[in-house]
């Protein structure tokens, strides 16, 4: 994600109300949990391997997670930030190819 688009992305609120109902508490742990993963790559410089590691968790994450928040898009853009983030904090930013990614992610 660009800086642009960072800039006209709707802000996600992370710790918002949360409602008394099942969905409403899962969506904010995920929300939480998410922004601290986020937080956890931020603060680390990653290799080659361990971006391509990153890029297959953060896919088997958005495989399974959605069915658990009442928003889908907000896992998709926490995740895409945290995949861009490493690369950013990666000092040989190869990304897998995406066929790579999702056979490993369907054979887990």
């Amino acid at each position: 994600m660009s800086n642009i688009q960072k800039l006209f992305s709707e802000k996600i609120e992370i710790f918002s109300p949360v409602e008394f109902n099942r969905v409403s508490i899962l969506t904010g742990i995920v929300k939480i949990s998410l922004k601290t993963f986020l937080e956890c790559v931020r603060l680390r410089t990653f290799g080659r391997y361990g971006l391509q590691q990153i890029q297959v968790d953060t896919h088997y994450l958005q495989m399974y997670l959605w069915r658990f928040v009442s928003d889908e898009n907000l896992v998709h853009f926490l995740l895409d930030e945290i995949v861009a983030s490493t690369v950013h904090r990666c000092l040989d930013p190869q990304l897998m190819e995406q066929s790579v990614v999702e056979l490993i992610c369907e054979r887990g």
